[in-house]
């Protein structure tokens, strides 16, 4: 049986959903105060409807984020009867991307950027969750959204908020890889080959680690 949580479970999940998407936004902003006091020159920067898609996304993430926890009433009509470990489970999973999320930008340093951009120094990033995957901060927000849904369990956030992130990760992965391809070459071509975009491919995982890679 699906169960129920308690008006006291619930708003412990409620203030953790909040504790963590907070955690997230306070990584990005250090991370970008830092990569921006390298002072490093943009030399290859994303088109601006990119930027506009990914805007637009957070904006309508929040809005609906505060109407579920400021006036849930009018998101009752998508709620779902979930299993209660299912509920926990997504609190893990937030855990566990924002572990992930910290991982990530500790190995990306100074090249981290919130736009798409390539800078003069630029580094080709392959330690860390980069030797197995090339895309592991998408990686993070995926589990992420699965874990706001579990936790919510309202199927009209899953689902609105899941197409939304699928149709930016899209669009930017391409140009990224398009990116880094231009400034790589050859280099990157070859990571690309031995890395998953989201996920490791199984092979890589029980490989001899590089020695740089530690």
């Amino acid at each position: 049986m699906s169960g129920s949580l308690s008006p006291a479970e619930s708003l412990v999940l409620k203030i953790a959903l909040i504790a963590v998407y907070t955690a997230f936004s306070i990584i990005r902003i250090e991370y970008q105060r830092r990569a921006k006091r390298a002072g490093q020159r943009t030399v290859i920067e994303e088109s601006r409807k990119y930027s506009v898609w990914l805007s637009v996304l957070i904006c309508y993430e929040v809005l609906t984020f505060f109407i579920y926890l400021l006036a849930p009433g009018l998101l009752s009509w998508a709620s779902l009867e979930l299993y209660v470990w299912l509920r926990w489970l997504g609190l893990a999973l937030a855990v566990a991307a924002l572990g992930l999320f910290v991982w990530v930008h500790q190995h990306l340093g100074s090249n981290f950027s919130m736009t798409l951009r390539i800078v003069d120094r630029h580094t080709l990033t392959v330690t860390g969750p980069y030797r197995w995957v090339r895309h592991p901060m998408y990686t993070a927000f995926v589990v992420l959204h699965v874990a706001a849904f579990l936790m919510t369990a309202n199927w009209f956030i899953g689902i609105t908020w899941m197409a939304g992130l699928a149709a930016v990760i899209s669009l930017r992965m391409k140009r990224e890889e398009a990116m880094m391809l231009e400034t790589f070459g050859q280099e990157y071509e070859v990571y690309m080959h031995r890395t998953g975009r989201l996920t490791p491919p199984w092979r890589s995982l029980f490989s001899r680690p590089p020695a740089d890679s530690r």
